[in-house]
């Protein structure tokens, strides 16, 4: 597990490529694998088209819709003060203004809409379930590494998030967003634990970045509306391709070189766990197993940052 302190460190880091819209879903990985040493060895008897191919299965370009949808979750969050819709508006100002559809989120009292996750909505999302699985009260929050932690606020999913009425660290399990019963508390709970980001070693239980708050969010969102473990894992492997495109292009082109497997049959749990999808699994199990040095920095230089 990574470090307290490690994590803490996240929050001064500056935008990323990803996170900054310069690159995003299947043209930032094209443009990564093309650059990257390691897969240019590798795609010498490969045709562009096939790992275009290949690459569009991590990413739609059209974007995925899921099975899930806000309901009245955001408004209850403008209501708690995990969300700010003056302070989204001060942050969007330089970048286009807050989206429509993000709008009408902030401001109207429910949306049955389901969700639908692209390489253009993806780093939207992202600020609008973080403050979701950092606020929402929970039993299973009572045991996570945040709960009684005397840095609690120095996190990155807790010091990070600024675009609410209260600090995150007040934030914590502090509200009733999303309702959950005994079933959708264990399904959350269990798909959490299972759950890796390779941004750092934590599981999303232990939500020290914006990602890890922004899934478990999503997780709570899904399993409210009556999706099981095995579902929320696909719909982790779904958004954490968009979040982290370099990654997991990489490791789609792991699964297809290495167990000759196209990334729709790649099991979404194995995905999610710890070998895949932690910064140290990852760079052990797919990156030092692609090839040459050189790959592993241009992973990193484009993974998914943990600030607004």
């Amino acid at each position: 597990m990574a470090s307290f302190a490690g994590r803490r460190r996240a929050l001064g880091l500056g935008g990323t490529l990803f996170a900054a819209g310069v690159l995003s879903g299947a043209g930032a990985a094209l443009l990564w694998a093309g650059q990257s040493r390691a897969f240019r060895s590798y795609l010498r008897r490969r045709s562009d088209a096939d790992l275009a191919a290949l690459l569009t299965e991590v990413v739609p370009s059209a974007g995925v819709e899921l099975p899930v949808r806000f309901g009245d979750a955001v408004p209850r969050m403008v209501a708690a003060g995990a969300i700010s819709l003056s302070r989204f508006e001060r942050l969007y100002a330089a970048r286009g203004g807050v989206p429509r559809w993000m709008r009408s989120l902030l401001e109207r009292r429910h949306s049955d809409e389901p969700i639908r996750i692209s390489a253009a909505s993806a780093p939207l999302l992202l600020n609008l379930l973080w403050p979701l699985g950092l606020s929402n009260r929970t039993a299973f929050n009572a045991r996570s590494p945040l709960e009684g932690a005397a840095d609690r606020a120095s996190f990155a999913s807790t010091g990070g998030w600024r675009l609410g009425d209260r600090p995150g660290g007040e934030l914590f399990n502090s509200a009733e967003i999303v309702a959950l019963d005994g079933a959708a508390e264990s399904a959350v709970e269990h798909a959490a634990r299972a759950s890796f980001r390779p941004c750092c070693d934590n599981s999303t239980l232990f939500q020290d970045c914006n990602h890890g708050s922004a899934l478990l969010g999503l997780y709570q969102l899904a399993a409210a509306q009556g999706a099981g473990a095995a579902e929320l894992f696909r719909i982790g492997k779904l958004v954490n391709s968009y979040w982290f495109p370099q990654q997991y292009a990489a490791t789609a082109i792991f699964f297809h070189r290495f167990e000759d497997l196209g990334w729709t049959k790649v099991d979404p749990a194995r995905v999610m766990g710890r070998r895949y999808s932690s910064a140290s699994g990852w760079l052990r199990n797919v990156d030092e197993r692609l090839g040459p040095k050189g790959l592993r920095r241009d992973a990193e230089s484009t993974a998914g940052d943990c600030s607004t």
